[in-house]
């Protein structure tokens, strides 16, 4: 079997199965009908069973066609021997048969004797026969002289054939040379003619045929004339030429032209029909008759709309006369001819059905044009601008530009105008021959609404310019004879709709009154708009005085907005039951006029000349009060302002109510201004400025004049206290939230003065305190901390907490008095984290001894738990009240305090609610409920607390609010029981802290008499049972002792040139005290617990004794100033300790250690030393040797670091910044060493080092793959080192060298 033999495709025996059984298939259904039951299922059952079979054959031909192809090889292998072996064979026969066959028969031929002879003894054959010379040897050519002289003389035979022949018109050119004569019709045809000799009898020879018609390059590519039409065409011309009876050239003329002519009218009827598909869709164009040969009839415009123009016809056909004329055009009915324009033509040179069908379209549009033209020549206020075959251009009222042209594809007249509006009447009216009147006036009308509109858009008016839904309840006539109208509705009010109506193009104005009318079709809700009333903007009487004819609809508008806002703001006031005089109008404008306003002060309803309202602006609303008062009044300061304007913007309720509320604010700050007028003694300060809503106070602290601005917003007051003019800050600012409690308390601008003067230094002492932050100050050392913390509890009392572990309460009682406690003795819940300070009285004896004028007074007392209004008892005397007095005639004027809420002030709050005050706010965590001490689980909201406890604006987060007994009162707010002003109780006065007759007691001695509050009926009772708390030591100081005490600029036990921090910054003797303090409790803290080796020996008060295996260390503060905690070294054992290693570590410890301020990881890292053995501890001395006096020897200076520094960068945060420096494994201690060169002062080499105790070597971390502490720093430790090497070869230097031995032999 030869390859390819009997091979089927398997796609296509698929498809053959496929289709098979769905043949069957089908057969099948339409035969089951006809048989029984029993019959259908026996088909049914025999069409699967075959069918299955043959799909099983299916599947396994598939399955092993994936296999075929190995087949296929092996059968190509088996094909090719076999071809092989077959030609072996039938070579062999082959050969067989020519040997035993045909060679019998072989011998050779006999030689031609005579041809080799001829050849070889001439050189040539002559016995050929002679008919071959003329059957193929050419003859002889002529020259090219001769082929000029022939050329020439059959040109001059044509000539003369020409001229006796008739030649037609049509042939435009007429070429003679090389021979022949080329004769051309233009877009036609071209024929070459010659003659055969110079018999003219001859007929003309026809050399070639061209055809010159031509179609459209978009046209079918083909070409007009193929080959054989061409070739029978030149033999029917050439056939013409042989009639001599006729003229040959005129015979020839004339088929040639008809030919063309059928060929032209074919091609236009073929373009034709091309059209009627695509764009002319549609039965836009249609070709109506088509006679080849004759004519060709083509209908465009063909009724596809209702048009007054029927459909029109243009017709192409040939001439019946002229057998030369060319095709016709004939168009019905008749075309108008355009101005300065031809008529329409056939094209020839292209032929193109659809430029000839627009170009007569064209012409027939213009007529249109031109008919529209005329009838709106016709109209009033219309100008023709412009009239072509495109379009035609009109401006109706000079600003309406209307513009018509003509569908091409329809011949419906088209209308477009310059504005946004509809032309649907228009538009009908040109093209149905109706009036164009009413149209025009349409269109007029909605131009107008337009430019109100855009006149609208223009102006910034912001409405709700869309159509809404209107459902009229009111039987009006205003409203029933709206035509077309213009709905504005406003969007400051909504109540409200506005509509321009366009009656007889004269503009009316509706004022609509809204109501939402809501239903819910379906669950989906609907809004419409309800109209309840309808009325003419003329009959309104705010628009009564104003002639709305001659405004603008813009002007309308705005004014009808801004007469709302007047309208429903008066209707606002009145049901808030004040008296208005109207709305009147002033400048162009109007304004609401109210009579007067609530007040139960006489003055104040005396100084208000006028309240006038305005509405500032529209939109959004903005209403502006105006009031005036009268400011010759003796109680005002002379630059009082009266005249106060208030702007709000939102609702008109809100409007009314802000209003009202800033009104109470006037009478609230107009009373504190009169109360502190009345007073005959005003040498604390004096009023600035005053205009109504704000006071400006002046008062001088130390020769300095600072100001502070009172006002009040929703009832509390509000302090902000400015700058000095030379710039110094006003300290008063650390307290100014309670100084708002007070003032809103005692409602006195006089006390508030009193208070300013008398904790001016307090607060000035205060705010001076440093507030430079600082790195690695405690454990958590990522972040930089501030020393002092001030937390002001009340006006008179702050808290001084420094590194949040020590803390001193200070309470100012008059200018010279101060009360300091230490913050540790408190009876708080949190009381046990602050550590005691008791060294602080004994500190205070010693500068009273060192610093003249300093005095301080001891008083040790007992503190209760109970009774609020009993904070230390004893110890808080009540201060003197400066005295003042009312001007004579006058009595005690009401303020809001003692009247919480008269009939003559509608809507005055209650004052006298905690704390009785309307500036009283309460921004403080503390006032929220607070878990009480006994159960966690249960909130307790903090009692009200008079005046002198502690504010809740600013209470610390370390102090129990459920211990009010802890803060003393303040004696500007103690609560007189005789009224609102009272003269001081003199018993009180004269046992002030700090009087000669003020004697310290003992500890275990009761408080003094006169100690306790002002003697007073309220105080008569006898007081509640005391609960005894641990005893409190207060220590009462002077001015000048706070100063010596707090201030930086001066410290009496220390020179100029000691204890200077690295910021430039001095300390004061408080902090040196607390941080000597500090640092010994943090040395007693560490042992034993971080640093085992070392262990306590004795813990003093002013001493901590550490025993090491080698020596005791003395941690000691000096008794005689308090000011540093030096340390002392006794050895134990000869022979280890010398006096050099003992300066080394004094010294060390003084400059490195003990520094304020300390760092806590920094001291874990000394004492982790001191408590190493012996060696190591050696070894540390002498790098701290070498750090204190370095070799002038070296450029390079090496320290130890005692903290991590922030250049080491450690993986999975194992080293983080600020930790200790020193540390300590089982048998290893990582250190850091940083090297400084004079160059790079800012750039510093750390080397993290580490040291194995057990070889007593320093290696690096390379050398012990194995540790993982050495692992960590190996990068750091080799970019130091390669750092080390590139500056020593940029300063040929031995640095890299004498830095390892150095560092070898300092760890050896």
């Amino acid at each position: 079997m030869e390859q390819g033999q009997n091979v089927v495709p398997l796609n296509l025996l698929i498809d053959y199965l496929v289709q098979k059984t769905y043949h069957d298939l089908i057969v099948l259904s339409e035969l089951l009908p006809r048989k029984s039951d029993t019959e259908r299922k026996t088909s049914i059952y025999q069409f699967s069973n075959r069918t299955q079979l043959q799909f099983i054959r299916l599947l396994a031909l598939v399955k092993w066609a994936c296999k075929a192809s190995r087949v296929d090889k092996c059968t190509e292998i088996i094909m090719f021997l076999d071809k092989q072996s077959a030609l072996f064979v039938e070579t062999a026969d082959n050969l067989f048969n020519i040997s035993k066959e045909r060679l019998k028969n072989a011998s050779f031929p006999v030689y031609g004797l005579p041809t080799a002879v001829d050849v070889l003894m001439t050189g040539t054959y002559s016995r050929l026969p002679l008919c071959i010379k003329d059957k193929i040897i050419p003859s002889l050519t002529l020259s090219d002289k001769e082929r000029s002289d022939t050329l020439t003389k059959l040109t001059s035979l044509i000539e003369q054939r020409l001229v006796l022949s008739k030649i037609p018109i049509k042939y435009k050119t007429v070429e003679i040379g090389h021979g022949f004569v080329t004769l051309t019709v233009p877009h036609e045809f071209s024929v070459r003619l010659t003659v055969p000799n110079d018999d003219f009898k001859n007929p003309w020879r026809l050399l070639s045929f061209d055809v010159l018609v031509q179609k459209p390059k978009d046209d079918d590519p083909r070409p007009v004339v193929h080959l054989q039409q061409k070739e029978y065409l030149t033999e029917l011309l050439q056939s013409r030429l042989f009639d001599p009876d006729q003229e040959p050239l005129e015979n020839l003329c004339i088929v040639a032209h008809q030919f063309c002519l059928l060929l032209q009218l074919e091609i236009l009827y073929q373009q034709a029909l091309k059209m009627t598909n695509a764009p002319w869709k549609n039965n836009r164009i249609q070709v109506i008759e088509h006679i080849p040969g004759n004519r060709l009839s083509i209908r465009y415009w063909n009724g596809v709309m209702n048009l007054a123009t029927p459909a029109a016809i243009l017709v192409i056909y040939l001439p019946d006369g002229d057998p030369l004329d060319s095709l016709k055009l004939d168009h019905r009915p008749d075309i108008c001819k355009i101005p300065n324009r031809d008529t329409v033509k056939l094209d020839l040179s292209r032929l193109s059905m659809d430029n000839l069908l627009m170009d007569t379209i064209e012409h027939r549009s213009y007529e249109l044009l031109a008919k529209v033209r005329d009838r709106l020549a016709l109209e009033k206020d219309v100008e023709i601008i412009a009239l072509s075959c495109d379009e035609l251009v009109t401006m109706l009222q000079g600003r309406i530009k209307l513009k018509f042209f003509v569908d091409h594809f329809t011949g419906f007249i088209i209308c477009s105008c310059n504005f946004s509006i509809v032309l649907g009447e228009i538009t009908k009216a040109v093209n149905d021959n109706s009036p164009l009147s009413e149209a025009l006036n349409k269109i007029r009308m909605r131009v107008d609404l337009i430019l109100i509109k855009n006149a609208l858009l223009i102006h910034q008016i912001r409405h709700h310019l869309v159509p809404f839904t209107l459902h009229n309840q009111v039987t009006s006539e205003l409203l029933s004879s709206v035509t077309a109208a213009l709905y504005i509705r406003f969007k400051s009010n909504a109540d409200y709709c506005l509509a321009v109506d366009l009656q007889n193009r004269k503009l009316r104005y509706l004022l609509l009154k809204l109501e939402p009318l809501i239903n819910t079709p379906d669950n989906k809700h609907t809004v419409i708009n309800r109209i309840t009333a309808c009325t003419e903007v003329k009959d309104i009487s705010v628009f009564s005085i104003i002639d709305i004819d001659t405004m603008t609809p813009i002007d309308v508008i705005m004014k009808m907005e801004r007469a709302i806002l007047y309208i429903n703001l008066e209707q606002e006031w009145k049901k808030k039951g004040q008296k208005c005089l109207g709305i009147i109008p002033q400048g162009g404008n109007w304004c609401l006029k109210l009579l007067n306003l609530p007040t139960n002060h006489p003055v104040l309803k005396q100084l208000l000349m006028d309240l006038t309202v305005h509405v500032h602006c529209v939109s959004p609303p903005v209403i502006k009060y105006s009031l005036v008062f009268d400011t010759n009044h003796k109680m005002l300061p002379s630059n009082t302002c009266g005249v106060v304007q208030t702007l709000y913007s939102n609702s008109l309720k809100l409007v009314v109510e802000n209003f009202s509320q800033k009104w109470k604010e006037i009478h609230f700050l107009f009373t504190l201004l009169y109360n502190f007028q009345s007073l005959k003694n005003t040498s604390l300060g004096r009023i600035k400025l005053y205009n109504f809503h704000s006071i400006v106070l002046t008062y001088t602290v130390d020769n300095v004049e600072f100001e502070c601005f009172i006002n009040l917003r929703q009832t509390k007051y509000r302090l902000v206290f400015y700058q000095s003019r030379g710039g110094r800050p006003n300290p008063h600012c650390l307290v100014r939230e309670h100084l708002e409690h007070e003032l809103g308390t005692h409602q006195s601008i006089f006390k508030l003065l009193y208070t300013l003067q008398r904790t001016a230094h307090l607060c000035s002492i205060s705010y001076r305190l440093p507030k430079v932050s600082y790195w690695g100050l405690d454990k958590a050392s990522s972040l930089c901390r501030s020393l002092w913390t001030c937390f002001p509890h009340s006006a008179n009392t702050f808290r001084l907490l420094y590194r949040n572990c020590l803390a001193l309460d200070i309470t100012c009682y008059q200018e010279d008095e101060y009360c300091v406690r230490d913050a540790a003795a408190a009876p708080t819940s949190r009381g046990s984290k602050f550590s005691p300070v008791k060294l602080l009285g004994k500190m205070l004896e010693t500068i009273a001894k060192k610093v003249d004028g300093a005095t301080v007074e001891v008083l040790v007392t007992t503190a209760f738990s109970t009774d609020q209004g009993a904070k230390y008892p004893g110890a808080s005397p009540q201060p003197a009240t400066p005295s003042f007095s009312a001007p004579a005639g006058q009595g005690s004027v009401p303020t809001p305090q003692n009247q919480p809420n008269t009939p003559g002030y509608p809507g005055t709050p209650v004052y006298n609610q905690q704390p009785n005050t309307p500036g009283y706010h309460n921004p403080s965590p503390a006032s929220k409920p607070q878990p009480s001490p006994q159960n966690p689980g249960t909130f307790v909201q903090p009692a009200p607390s008079p005046m002198g406890a502690p504010s809740p604006a600013v209470i610390s987060s370390l102090m129990s609010p459920q211990t009010p007994q802890y803060m003393p009162p303040s004696p500007a707010a103690v609560p007189s029981p005789s009224g609102y002003m009272q003269q001081p109780s003199p018993s009180g006065a004269q046992h002030l802290l700090g009087s000669p007759n003020y004697r310290a007691p003992n500890s275990g001695q009761s408080a003094a008499p006169g100690y306790g509050v002002n003697p007073s009926p309220t105080n008569s009772a006898k007081p509640a049972p005391r609960t005894p708390h641990r005893p409190n030591t207060s220590l009462f100081v002077n001015r000048t002792m706070l100063e010596t005490l707090l201030s930086n600029s001066y410290n009496p036990f220390t020179s100029d040139n000691i204890n200077i921090l690295p910021d430039k910054r001095r300390c004061s003797v408080l902090e040196n005290m607390l941080s000597a303090c500090l640092l010994k409790r943090y040395i007693a803290s560490l042992i034993p617990d971080k640093i085992r080796s070392l262990t306590i020996r004795s813990n003093e008060l002013m001493a901590t004794s550490l025993h090491h295996e080698t020596c005791f260390y003395r941690f000691s503060i000096d008794a005689n100033n308090f000011q540093f905690l030096s340390l002392s070294v006794t050895p134990t054992k000869d022979g280890f300790w010398n006096k050099s290693m003992i300066d080394t570590l004094v010294v060390y410890f003084a400059e490195k250690i003990a520094v304020n301020p300390f760092k806590y990881n920094a001291l874990l890292s000394f004492l982790r030393i001191l408590g190493a053995q012996k060696d190591i501890l050696q070894q540390f001395i002498n790098i701290m040797s070498f750090e204190l006096k370095p070799d002038p020897r070296f450029k390079w200076r090496m320290s130890w670091l005692l903290l991590v520094p922030p250049t080491v960068q450690s993986t999975n945060n194992l080293l983080q910044p600020g930790i200790t420096g020193a540390l300590f494994s089982s048998n290893k201690i990582l250190f850091f060493i940083r090297l400084d060169h004079v160059s790079r002062p800012h750039d510093p080499v750390t080397i993290p080092m580490v040291y194995e105790i057990t070889s007593g070597t320093t290696k690096r971390a390379d050398l012990m793959p194995n540790d993982y502490m050495a692992q960590r720093i190996q990068q750091r430790f080799r970019q130091a080192t390669n750092l080390i090497m590139e500056q020593g070869r940029e300063k040929c230097c031995q640095l890299l060298p004498v830095t390892r031995k150095r560092i070898t032999l300092i760890l050896f």
